[in-house]
């Protein structure tokens, strides 16, 4: 088994030690990894990347990456967004129009419009127009 240089953190130690306690206790050589002790490697190596957990546990890269993947894929699929971030248009590029009237008593009403936010134009032309007669 390889083993990291670095001392490890608490929690992939942990996982360590119960990957030689599993390792020394069974009956083959090629008997599976039970699926806890796979479920404490994916966290190990979300937390602390796959090649170290790789190196602390004895992994195999592949195996490991795979399972990672596996698992975030499970968990962004399972969990709706808690939040949607919508970004305004920057300054450049962003519509810019100004609306000018005038109705018949001479009242005057201009409007700027910047961004895409769009208000009844014509609706509110003939509320402004109407006012004049």
């Amino acid at each position: 088994m390889r083993r990291c240089a670095s001392p490890l953190p608490a929690r992939l130690a942990g996982a360590q030690r119960r990957f030689s306690r599993w390792r020394s206790s069974r009956a083959s050589r090629f008997e599976r990894i039970p699926p806890k002790l796979w479920a404490a490697a994916v966290r190990c190596a979300q937390e602390y990347g796959v090649y170290q957990t790789v190196c602390a546990l004895g992994l195999d890269y592949k195996c490991l990456k795979r399972r990672v993947k596996e698992a975030a894929s499970r968990a962004q699929a399972s969990s709706p967004a808690a939040f949607v971030e919508l970004v305004a248009p920057g300054r450049f590029g962003s519509p810019e129009c100004v609306v000018e009237l005038e109705n018949r008593a001479g009242a005057k009403l201009r409007i700027e419009l910047r961004g895409s936010a769009v208000p009844d134009l014509v609706d509110l032309a003939r509320r402004f127009g109407a006012q004049g007669t």
